[in-house]
C-alpha cells in the first residue's frame, strides 16, 4: 500500500518534469521584474561636496606646507542604489574624504566616497579621483601695515592722519606665496566725514604690481585692524617775512619780500585756525646783511607753524622761494610850498589874543627838504602834497606849561603820509614864534 503511494507520487512530480522546471524558472523572473518595476535602481547626482583632508600632519609635522590645485577639493558625487534606498540619501550624508596618509610621489591623494546612510546599499562615482596638492616649505614673516584712506571728507575739512591699532602682521604660509607679498594695505572710507572716525579695516595683501593676493594657505594673526582718523578743518592763510640786518649802505630794501607761494592752506581744529591770520617767517636765510642785489631764497616755512597746525595738503614740504628786493637808495630834494606848513591845535585849544607864526615860512615862498628811498617811492612823491605839520599840543607838554605865553620855542616838523616811504634826511624844524596881539586905544588889533 505505502509502495503504491510513493510511486503514484513519483509519477505526478516526473510527469512533464521539465516543463514544471521551466514554469519555476518563469515565475521567478516574472517575480524579478515586477520587484525592479517597483523599487529600480536609480541614480542621484550631488554636487559641490566638500572634500575632507585628514592626517594633516603627516605634512606640517615636516616643516612644510600644502595648497590645493585646481580646485580638486570639492567634487561631483553621483550616487546609484535602489529608489528605495535613494529616498532617504540628501547631501548632507555624503562624505568625501583624503587621507594625507596615502599621499602618493606625485603629490596626489585619493578620495574615498561614502555615506551616512545604508552605505553598503550603494555605489559612487566621482568627477574626480584624487586631490592634487602643491607642497613646498613653510615660511613665517611679518610686515608692516600701511594705512590709507578713500574718498574725501566734506568740504573744507582734510585728513590729519590715519594711525592703526598695531602697524605689523605676521604671516605664515607656503613659501612661494610668502614670498610674493609686496605690502599691506588697510583702507579706510572717510568720504564725506566731517568729524574724527574710528573704524574696523580689512587688512588686503598685494605683490609688487599692486595686485591683491588671495589665499586660504596664507594665514594672519590678524584680518582687520582698527584705523583712528583725525579730521581737520583748513584755512588760507598769507605768509608773512620778516626780514633782518641791513643791506650795504646806500642801499635799502624795496618793499614787502615776494614769495612762491604767497599763501599756504593749514589745517588743525577749528578752535586753533580761529587765532591764527598769517604766518610769521623771521629765518635766517632772509638776511639782507651788507647785501647791493636782490636776495632770492628757499625757505621751508614748517617749523613757523603754530603748535596745533600743520598744512592741509600732506605731500606740500613747506619749502617757498622768496625774494627780497634790494634797490639802491635814491635822493631828491622837494620844495614844498610855505603854505602846506601849519602849526597845529587841537580843537578849541587854540591861544587866545595870541599870534603863533612858523618863522621859516612866514616870508618864503617854499621849504626845501630832501627825501631818500627807493626810485619808484622817490618818484611817487608830489611836493604840492605834502603837507608838514608842528604839532603844537605834543610841543606844549615837552615844555611843560599849560596854557601858551608868549616866546620863540623849536619843534621837529611832522609830514603827511604820503612821505612814508621814503625817509627824511634829517629831522626838520620849524620855530614857532608866539606873540601877543597888542590892541590900540580904539580895540582894534594892532598886529
Amino acid at each position: 500500500m505505502r509502495d503504491s503511494i510513493l510511486k503514484k507520487v513519483f509519477r505526478l512530480v516526473t510527469n512533464n518534469f521539465g516543463l514544471k522546471i521551466l514554469a519555476i524558472i518563469v515565475s521567478c523572473g516574472l517575480w524579478v521584474v515586477v520587484d525592479s518595476i517597483n523599487d529600480p535602481v536609480e541614480t542621484d547626482t550631488y554636487y559641490n561636496i566638500p572634500v575632507e583632508i585628514i592626517n594633516e600632519d603627516m605634512v606640517t609635522n615636516e616643516g612644510k606646507v600644502y595648497e590645493v590645485l585646481d580646485g580638486t577639493n570639492t567634487i561631483n558625487v553621483t550616487v546609484k542604489g535602489k529608489r528605495s534606498v535613494l529616498s532617504y540619501i540628501s547631501k548632507e550624508d555624503i562624505k568625501a574624504v583624503a587621507d594625507m596618509s596615502e599621499l602618493t610621489f606625485m603629490n596626489t591623494v585619493g578620495i574615498k566616497v561614502s555615506s551616512a546612510r545604508s552605505n553598503s546599499e550603494l555605489d559612487f562615482k566621482t568627477n574626480i579621483d584624487s586631490v592634487k596638492l602643491s607642497i613646498e616649505n613653510m615660511k613665517a614673516d611679518q610686515k608692516i601695515i600701511n594705512v590709507y584712506t578713500s574718498g574725501e571728507p566734506a568740504d573744507g575739512y582734510v585728513v590729519g592722519s590715519a594711525k592703526p591699532s598695531q602697524n605689523v602682521v605676521r604671516l605664515s604660509g607656503p613659501e612661494t606665496l610668502i614670498d610674493q607679498i609686496d605690502h599691506i594695505d588697510a583702507v579706510a572710507n572717510i568720504d564725506g566725514y566731517s568729524s574724527d572716525i574710528d573704524t574696523s579695516v580689512e587688512l588686503k595683501l598685494y605683490d609688487k604690481n599692486n595686485n591683491e593676493i588671495k589665499n586660504s594657505s596664507i594665514k594672519k594673526n590678524i584680518s582687520s585692524v582698527n584705523v583712528a582718523v583725525t579730521i581737520l578743518a583748513t584755512k588760507i592763510v598769507p605768509l608773512s617775512f620778516v626780514v633782518s640786518d641791513e643791506p650795504a649802505a646806500g642801499y635799502v630794501v624795496s618793499g614787502e619780500p615776494v614769495s612762491m607761494p604767497e599763501t599756504v592752506t593749514i589745517a588743525g581744529r577749528s578752535s586753533v585756525l580761529d587765532n591764527v591770520s598769517k604766518i610769521v617767517i623771521s629765518d635766517p636765510a632772509l638776511s639782507v646783511s651788507e647785501r647791493t642785489e636782490n636776495l632770492t631764497t628757499i625757505v621751508n616755512v614748517r617749523k613757523y607753524l603754530p603748535t596745533g597746525v600743520q598744512f592741509a595738503d600732506s605731500s606740500f614740504g613747506g619749502n617757498v622761494n622768496v625774494t627780497v628786493v634790494v634797490e639802491q637808495l635814491v635822493t631828491r630834494e622837494l620844495q614844498i610850498p610855505a603854505a602846506k606848513f601849519a602849526a597845529g591845535f587841537e580843537p578849541g585849544k587854540e591861544p587866545e589874543n595870541l599870534k603863533v607864526t612858523l618863522r621859516e615860512v612866514e616870508n618864503q615862498e617854499y621849504y626845501t627838504i630832501r627825501i631818500s628811498g627807493t626810485k619808484a617811492a622817490v618818484d611817487a612823491v608830489n611836493a604840492e602834497d605834502v603837507i608838514g605839520v608842528v604839532d603844537m599840543n605834543t610841543l606844549l607838554e615837552k615844555l611843560g606849561l599849560t596854557e601858551w605865553v608868549p616866546g620863540i620855542y623849536q619843534e621837529v616838523i611832522t609830514f603827511s603820509d604820503n612821505l612814508k616811504d621814503v625817509t627824511l634826511e634829517q629831522p626838520y624844524q620849524m620855530t614857532v614864534v608866539v606873540e601877543a596881539i597888542e590892541e590900540d586905544v580904539d580895540g582894534i588889533d594892532n598886529e
